[in-house]
């Protein structure tokens, strides 16, 4: 009776270890809710943006809202930043050298929702030392569920927003793991390559 009620309980860890150790599952594209920005968001001040990566330099790019006047920079919207050791591979797969570029565009892809192009398509960070995206997400519509009401729900799936990913024409998005700074109302998460980027739940 003891090995039967041993072997139970070994059975019901091991499940237990596998559910909270599996890896994120995907979510198609018609399940995925993307945040959208609040009624009363200023208008970003530009809704694309690019640089240029260096491999040996440390390069960051930024975007904004529109400030009080057309033109005026207003509040931080996103920075992405690429570490000095962080470019990998080109898109045609070449390994990049000490003192080689490449032009990242990032374009919003809905002025209305927090979904985001990066490109060029198929460029690949360093696993060690990835790139990273910040996106601040205090103008979004805070009534996350749309039911009229802020409360304790829409506070329930603020903290479980995060950053996702997919790669067009894939309609499959997979989930970053992004750290959650509620009370600043960022996110941050390391890139691994290029594809479309959202902030949703």
């Amino acid at each position: 009776m003891r090995s039967f009620v041993c072997a139970l309980v070994l059975l019901a860890v091991v499940l237990a270890c596998g559910d909270s150790n599996g890896p994120p599952q995907p979510v198609p594209n018609s399940q995925l809710h993307i945040v959208q920005q609040g009624a009363t968001a200023p208008p970003l001040l530009s809704d694309t943006a690019s640089f240029y990566a260096v491999a040996g330099q440390d390069r960051e790019l930024r975007m904004f809202y529109q400030g009080a006047f057309p033109g005026d920079t207003g509040e931080e919207f996103l920075r992405f930043k690429v570490p000095s050791d962080g470019l990998m591979r080109r898109p045609d797969g070449t390994a990049f050298q000490p003192g080689d570029s490449i032009l990242i565009s990032i374009k919003v892809l809905d002025p209305q929702r927090f979904l985001l192009e990066f490109q060029p398509t198929g460029l690949q960070f360093r696993g060690d030392h990835q790139a990273v995206l910040a996106v601040e997400y205090g103008h979004s519509e805070h009534d996350y569920n749309g039911d009229g009401r802020v409360d304790n729900l829409d506070a329930e799936i603020q903290s479980r927003l995060d950053i996702w990913q997919r790669r067009p024409p894939d309609t499959l998005w997979y989930r970053l793991g992004a750290a959650n700074y509620e009370s600043y109302e960022e996110l941050e998460a390391k890139i691994p390559h290029f594809t479309d980027h959202a902030i949703a739940w």
